[in-house]
């Protein structure tokens, strides 16, 4: 899946590209929109990719680590060598697992989020009041999003690798007013 992203200046524009994408069959699941914030404060944040990737890294580096360690271990045990040899095969399963793991979180989580330069500038654009909407679409389908969004008077229109994620705000959340 690809991801066309557009901004638009007022909301009636942003209802316009919405609508033609909901009569040529796309559901909410595929489309993001993303509203400038109601006050003064600044938008939310959005999640950089480096963050998900060094978190999901770590987090399945230990977790490869034990995969291959307990099982390592046990066999150690059991193997009829000198404890100084089962003690050097079981650091070295144990950095395998670690290394094996760390790489699949991070390979795992390299499409998610944004680079910190497109984080930045999205939600720049977003303070300023623009609204920006991203759909979700195969490859073969990217003239015609690009094209939608261009008709609903889009003035950007980019091709984004990643996924627009926010970061939950520290501390309580203000009442939100409908």
């Amino acid at each position: 899946m690809y991801q066309i992203v557009g901004t638009f200046a007022g909301r009636s524009a942003l209802d316009a590209a919405g609508h033609l994408f909901g009569a040529a069959g796309y559901t909410a699941e595929t489309l993001t929109l993303l509203a400038p914030p109601e006050t003064a404060t600044r938008a939310a944040p959005f999640t950089q990719r480096g963050e998900l990737m060094l978190r999901a890294a770590v987090r399945w580096g230990i977790i490869g680590a034990l995969i291959i360690e307990v099982p390592s271990v046990i066999a150690m045990l059991l193997l009829p060598v000198d404890i100084n040899v089962k003690v050097l095969m079981a650091a070295i399963m144990w950095k395998f697992g670690a290394g094996f793991g760390a790489w699949f979180g991070a390979a795992s989580a390299g499409e998610r989020g944004l680079d910190q330069e497109v984080a930045e500038d999205y939600e720049a654009r977003l303070e300023r009041g623009g609204w920006v909407l991203a759909v979700n679409v195969r490859r073969t389908d990217r003239p015609f999003a690009r094209g939608v969004m261009l008709e609903s008077d889009a003035f950007d229109v980019r091709d984004v690798i990643g996924t627009f994620e926010t970061k939950p705000a520290p501390g309580p959340q203000p009442a939100r007013r409908r």
